[in-house]
C-alpha cells in the first residue's frame, strides 16, 4: 500500500481464522489499521493493553462469551467505541437485542461486497472520532473556565491591580471623551 492515511484502528474480533485473515486483509487493503482477536476473552485483554482502537467488528456467536459479552463489557467499562456485528445466523430478535445494548450496525455473512463493511466502518469510526473530539473540547472549555474564574478572583481580590486597572479604564475614558 503507498504511504496512504491510515483510515482508523480497527479490532477484529472472530473464532474462525480464516474470517479473521480475509477481511483483515481486505480491511488493510482499504487503509484501515487491524489488530484481531479470535475470542473475546482476547479482545478484552488487548483492549485492556491499547486505547487506539477505534472500531471493532465482531462475530456475534462465538464459543464462551459472545459478542453483545464484549459490547456490554464496553458499556460498563464507559468505552464508547461502536461495534459492528457479523453473524451468520441473523434473526429480527437478535438484531433487535445487538440495537438496544448499543450496537452501531449488524451485518449478514458471508460478506459478497466490501462495501457492506467498510462504508458502516468509516462512518463508525468518523462518528467515534467527532464523539471523542467533542468530549476532548468540553473538557478544554470547562478547564479554560476555571482557569478564567481564577484569574478573575485574583484580579478581584488583588486592590493594588484592581485600582490599576479601574486607572488604566479611566484613562481609556478620558482619551475617547477627549474628542
Amino acid at each position: 500500500m503507498a504511504a496512504s492515511k491510515i483510515k482508523g484502528c480497527v479490532l477484529l474480533v472472530d473464532d474462525e481464522e480464516a474470517i479473521r485473515e480475509s477481511l483483515g486483509e481486505l480491511l488493510e487493503a482499504c487503509g484501515f489499521q487491524v489488530c484481531t482477536a479470535s475470542s473475546v476473552d482476547n479482545a478484552i485483554k488487548l483492549l485492556e493493553k491499547q486505547d487506539d482502537v477505534e472500531a471493532i467488528v465482531s462475530d456475534m456467536k462465538m464459543p464462551g462469551k459472545t459478542g453483545l459479552d464484549m459490547l456490554h463489557y464496553l458499556n460498563d467499562q464507559g468505552r464508547k467505541i461502536p461495534v459492528i456485528f457479523l453473524t451468520g445466523y441473523g434473526t429480527l430478535e437478535t438484531c433487535q437485542e445487538a440495537v438496544r445494548a448499543g450496537a452501531f450496525d449488524y451485518i449478514l455473512k458471508p460478506i459478497d461486497d466490501k462495501d457492506k463493511v467498510v462504508f458502516p466502518l468509516t462512518h463508525a469510526i468518523e462518528q467515534y472520532r467527532l464523539q471523542k473530539n467533542n468530549e476532548e473540547l468540553k473538557r478544554d472549555i470547562l478547564m479554560m473556565a476555571e482557569e478564567h474564574e481564577k484569574l478573575l478572583d485574583s484580579i478581584l481580590n488583588d486592590a493594588e491591580t484592581k485600582d490599576k486597572v479601574q486607572e488604566k479604564i479611566s484613562s481609556i475614558v478620558k482619551k475617547w471623551d477627549g474628542r
